[in-house]
């Protein structure tokens, strides 16, 4: 009898193959920071609809109390928040060590708001959102994936 590596003795009943398991895919994580809740779904559903796994949070606190965050992710974080700002709370999370890329969303950035996102590299994106803002997730992933390989 011929041996044939990798399947069962043929029969009748069958013709399974042995194969390895497929590797677990890793998959990209949007964490969206923002106390309104409408901007927080509407995102969610937005990121969602692109295949992006999303977890969303009320506040900078909440996210900071994260027991784990994803190897591969990308933040938006509202800037006007009660208790800790976007950039508040991207400063916490880099001063952790965490090199996740950030986008900070905002109405009216002012300069100054500018100039510190620019300081610690968050992205500053103006409401009202729309398309330049998916754009600019899907170029934090692939910048953050090649400083990974």
């Amino acid at each position: 009898m011929i041996s044939r590596i990798g399947r069962f003795p043929p029969n009748r009943e069958s013709n399974l193959v042995i194969t390895q398991p497929a590797p677990e895919i890793v998959k990209q994580v949007i964490l969206v920071v923002d106390d309104d809740e409408a901007v927080r779904d509407s995102l969610r559903n937005l990121m969602e609809s692109e295949g992006f796994e999303v977890r969303a949070f009320s506040n900078g606190h909440d996210l900071l109390s994260e027991a784990s965050l994803p190897a591969i992710g990308c933040l938006i974080v509202d800037y006007h928040m009660p208790a800790m700002n976007g950039l508040e709370l991207v400063g916490a999370l880099r001063g952790r060590g965490v090199s996740t890329p950030a986008i900070l969303i905002t109405g009216n950035p002012t300069k100054y708001v500018r100039d510190r996102a620019a300081a610690i590299a968050v992205l500053v994106v103006e409401k009202p959102l729309g398309s330049y803002l998916l754009d600019c997730v899907h170029e934090a992933f692939a910048k953050h994936g090649q400083l990974l390989s």
